[in-house]
């Protein structure tokens, strides 16, 4: 017998032990988790479970087999099976593998362990073994590429052959593992034809890969590849288009839409005359008329060379696209052109009226267009909604802001041996394999589970392990899931410190991090508070506090240094939180660039032009109504010295 079928026997046996103990944790919830006899064992097998894997860091010997016995009804046994077995792959069979995976179906162990399993073989060129456990293609591309290219050796060809040309059919370079299955494609089947040459050209064109342009003229027929050497043209010098000189048929009428779209990205008006020149002549669908118009208008929008004003609007008004007309409307709104506005509400969709924000706009436009008892109408609606515009619009009416909603049903019954899991994952420190857990297992609950299950994060003061399940069940009403307090004695200290309000600082945490002290951003935020590094040194050095970026994913080291620079944000803009906040988000710097005039704040927050930054600040502020009014607070969406924003 081998060493890795040995292991598998020893760990599949015990493993079934393991799925005993859940079946009477099912059966008796309440001393599933965290109940004093089990929560003393627990604390033991954990002390063995770090043993076992010191054990397998030096090889799997007699000690490691007898700590690993001890482990039966231990919730991370699987964990510790994984690490094993991922390290006996060269020869495992593939009824191994699938073992393993049936016991691991429902943890975040299954798709890491067979992703694993699938690469090795597929490396090692094992086919069969490759095949027997995918048994459709993988949706990882260096997966395909094997995938495909065990299907040509010992499965279906011609699936092979149609995987390779569906992967080949690329904007850009595919993965290495394919350039084998490519070139037996090309060799022994078909290869690719001139229509899928050309649907890759086109691709290569939006994906600003010109160099594939090149490289595809050798697979190109000699007509073909005239037409990619125009392509080539277009690319290089786009504005070429303005005087239009080629030959009307479905391939000229595909280039020229790609490249009077790229034309539209640095010179709008001009891609607007290629395209008028063009109209008529080239055999264009009405997709295609759609994208290019749409695409010169977007840009036209924010560039200086913009196609005619009247045109935009003519346009705007005939693609009826909601994001367009979203865009046109936020620079009417920052222009105070009220007549405009109320004409490009009108282009919007019945639902995109509906939302709070073109409701809470259509109604100031009322008031400013003398239609006052409308608009007034349409605001005290609008005040009974849970949202910054319902706050808005409550606030102007001299309204009490509307918390009130129904909790969401439950299931009383609810366990799952996930629970069990992230208990232990956090209490080995291990937290992002926690929240790897929970989000798996919010994934196939039902919303009455979910929110079965928020609760008891809740209890346990996980705040983002409840905000993720309400939030993933759209439990909206829940608040107290949804806006948790666990840190708030850390907020108190530091709010009193910097002679802040806690109620921001809670909000700035909830809306950053979702109250999750290890969160870490694409950009390096770290932190409650998503502190950036170069942020947290500049403000160490300021306060004379030793700094490491370590350190911002400390509650409240985190905390200390992001109450500190809110503060700093404050006084900088004079108390004007929507400022602040705005600068906190994007930087200050560029909220000085922002602010040239005197404006309504409403106003100036709605034509802030990042998104993020404009759903930010609205976010935070709502957010800081919701946590007063839970509180007992008096709660203020806008302060009196915040009601306008000056230069």
């Amino acid at each position: 017998m081998t060493r890795g079928a040995g292991l598998l026997i020893v760990a599949l046996c015990v493993l079934g032990g393991f799925e005993a103990s859940v079946m009477a944790s099912v059966i008796a919830p309440e001393t599933s988790v965290t109940p004093s006899k089990t929560a003393e064992k627990y604390s033991k097998q954990r002390v063995l479970y770090e043993q076992a894997l010191t054990e397998l860091r030096t090889g799997m010997g007699p000690r490691y087999r007898a700590i690993r016995m001890q482990l039966a009804d231990y919730p991370l046994v699987q964990y510790l099976d994984y690490e094993a077995l991922i390290g006996q792959l060269h020869d495992m069979k593939p009824h191994e593998a699938k073992a393993f995976l049936a016991e691991a179906y429902e943890t975040p162990l299954h798709d890491r362990f067979r992703h694993a399993f699938l690469l090795h073989k597929g490396r090692d060129r094992h086919w069969k073994s490759f095949l027997s456990v995918a048994e459709r293609a993988p949706r990882d591309v260096e997966l395909q590429c094997y995938y495909y290219r065990a299907q040509r050796t010992v499965g279906d060809v011609d699936e092979a052959w149609r995987g390779a040309a569906r992967l080949w059919n690329v904007g850009r370079s595919q993965d290495d593992a394919c350039d084998i299955l490519f070139e037996r494609w090309i060799a022994e089947g078909s290869g690719p034809d001139d229509a899928l040459v050309w649907s890759r050209a086109l691709k290569a064109f939006d994906a600003k890969t010109p160099h594939l342009i090149r490289y595809l003229k050798r697979f190109a027929s000699p007509q073909l590849s005239l037409l990619l050497e125009e392509m080539a043209a277009i690319y290089r010098r786009p504005d070429l288009l303005v005087n239009h000189g080629h030959a009307a048929d479905v391939y000229h009428a595909q280039l020229l839409t790609v490249g009077i779209r790229r034309l539209a990205r640095v010179n709008p008006g001009q891609a607007k005359v290629a395209l008028e020149n063009s109209r008529g002549i080239q055999p264009y669908s009405d997709l295609q008329l759609e994208a290019m118009e749409a695409l010169i208008t977007r840009h036209s929008l924010f560039a200086q060379s913009a196609a005619p004003e009247p045109w935009i609007v003519e346009t705007l008004a005939r693609l009826r696209d909601d994001e367009l007309t979203e865009i046109y409307l936020r620079q009417q709104i920052q222009a105070a052109k009220w007549e405009a506005v109320s004409q490009g509400l009108a282009w919007l969709t019945s639902d995109a009226r509906e939302n709070d924000r073109w409701r809470y706009w259509l109604a100031k436009t009322q008031i400013i267009l003398n239609d006052e008892e409308t608009a007034e109408r349409n605001l005290s609606e609008l005040a009974n909604n849970r949202s910054y515009y319902g706050f808005l619009a409550a606030q102007q009416l001299e309204l009490p802001y509307q918390l009130a909603g129904a909790s969401a049903d439950v299931d009383q019954h609810f366990y799952d041996p996930a629970l069990a899991r992230v208990v232990e994952l956090l209490a080995l420190n291990e937290a992002e394999a926690a929240r790897l857990e929970w989000r798996t297992m919010i994934d196939r609950l039902s919303d009455t589970q979910k929110v079965a299950a928020a609760r008891i994060a809740i209890d346990k003061g996980w705040d983002y392990f409840a905000i993720h399940a309400a939030n993933s069940a759209g439990a909206w009403d829940e608040l107290e899931l949804r806006f948790p307090e666990s840190f708030q004695p850390i907020f108190q200290t530091y709010a009193e410190k910097e002679s802040v309000s806690i109620t921001e600082l809670l909000s700035i945490a909830r809306r950053e991090s979702a109250m999750d002290p290890l969160a870490r951003s694409p950009v390096g935020a770290l932190g409650l508070m998503q502190v950036m590094p170069s942020t947290g040194k500049m403000v160490a050095r300021k306060k004379g506090i030793a700094f490491r970026s370590t350190q911002l994913q400390q509650a409240e080291y985190n905390v200390a240094i992001g109450a500190h620079y809110y503060r700093d944000l404050l006084d900088r803009f004079s108390q004007h939180r929507p400022k602040a906040l705005a600068g906190y988000n994007a930087g200050p710097h560029r909220v000085r660039r922002w602010v040239d005039s005197e404006v309504p704040t409403d106003q100036w927050i709605e034509s802030l032009p990042f998104k993020e930054t404009r759903e930010y600040v609205q976010n935070v502020l709502a957010y800081a109504v919701i946590y007063d009014q839970r509180a007992g607070r008096e709660p203020e969406l806008l302060r009196q010295n915040e009601l306008t924003t000056h230069p």
